[in-house]
């Protein structure tokens, strides 16, 4: 039967399929390029006649601005939860919803004691989820082989809209009782704001914690968040994702016993090092820059940072966050190129991808 079926080569896999295969380190025939926080600019608004901020309270406007990722840029994902304020807003934070070229933002912070919150009856029911939860149900529908990304934002981060930055952080100090409280009282809106999107027909959960250098030490992390993260992971229900921004190398290692499924990281943290300090345990994602590469950089600029990235052997390639509203089109379709072109370097056998060893020496 030798000569009598087809041998798998080249891109045989879905965009969903490859992602998710991605997402857990396993066998992929292309590494995916990615969106995993936001690709939207002022450019894909005017394709999509979506447009900020209609489209952070609009499902179907929502869905086709979000759309733009794949069929645009050719990524194998799409991520429609563009901004920060989905579970904040829905407990009553007040936000300012932006213009077409700002992002939205909390102006009012109206938590100061962790007794007197309550999750409203309605949270589910309020504007920002009613557009976020049909828009991942419009996608689903829509791209059926395509990943489709859902955002959460955990009590950690929740706790700098509803309290603020400073008193929040203040407080690790002054009465840390009092922010392991807030943690435990915010964590409910956040897990049910993970699994209301992955009912909605999300494939996988990217959880936003701002637990970086910039902000707690990795002591800090570990006192306050390894614990709950742990809990997270057991219990989300899905594939998981992290994302923390800034310099977190300090701290990669915890994030890995915490048991997420994958790591979002920014262009401050080595890939190199990364990939050493979590070996097989998670997957990595993310890495390429945006002031500098994304929104200042050209294409060219973008595909060789997009190369060094997947030379360290990340399992997928993606912004580091959401990138600037004005960023080129075309810039970012460097993303899906290198993607393809690395792949078929690295494709032996024609059906799966290996990388490459780290050359002796090297940080890798």
């Amino acid at each position: 039967m030798g000569e009598q079926f087809r041998r798998l080569s080249g891109e045989w896999m879905t965009p969903r399929r490859r992602f998710l295969s991605a997402l857990y380190g396993g066998r992929v025939d292309k590494v995916p390029a990615m969106t995993l926080s936001s690709v939207m600019t002022l450019e894909a608004m005017d394709i999509a006649d979506a447009e900020f901020p209609e489209a952070h309270l609009d499902a179907e406007k929502m869905a086709r601005l979000a759309a733009t990722a794949h069929e645009n840029l050719d990524l194998d994902t799409i991520m429609p939860v563009f901004h920060s304020q989905l579970e904040a807003d829905a407990l009553d934070a007040s936000t300012w919803w932006g213009t077409k070229d700002n992002w939205p933002a909390t102006d009012d912070h109206v938590l100061t004691d962790p007794e007197d919150f309550k999750i409203p009856s309605d949270y589910l029911e309020r504007r920002s989820f009613k557009a976020v939860l049909g828009a991942i149900r419009l996608l689903r529908k829509r791209y059926p082989d395509v990943g489709i990304v859902g955002k959460v934002y955990g009590p950690w981060s929740v706790g700098f809209h509803m309290v603020g930055i400073e008193n929040f952080l203040m407080d690790t100090i002054l009465d840390p009782d009092k922010i392991r409280r807030y943690l435990e009282v915010l964590l409910p809106a956040s897990m049910m704001s993970a699994h209301a999107q992955l009912e909605a027909g999300a494939d996988a959960i990217m959880w936003a914690d701002h637990a970086n250098r910039e902000l707690v030490s990795p002591d800090m992390y570990r006192d306050f968040l390894l614990e709950m993260h742990q809990e997270v992971t057991e219990e989300i229900g899905g594939p998981s994702i992290l994302h923390c921004c800034g310099e977190t190398t300090d701290r990669i290692d915890y994030f890995a016993e915490a048991g997420w499924d994958c790591f979002h990281f920014e262009s401050q943290v080595d890939p190199n090092v990364a990939k050493e300090i979590v070996g097989d345990r998670m997957s990595l994602m993310g890495n390429i820059n945006n002031p500098t590469t994304l929104f200042s950089g050209t294409y060219e600029d973008t595909y060789e940072a997009c190369m060094k990235v997947l030379e360290a052997g990340v399992n997928g390639v993606a912004p580091e966050g959401s990138v600037p509203l004005g960023t080129k089109m075309e810039v970012l379709q460097a993303l899906a190129d290198s993607a393809r072109d690395y792949s078929n370097r690295h494709r032996p056998d024609g059906r799966l991808i290996v990388h490459d060893p780290p050359p002796a020496g090297s940080d890798g």
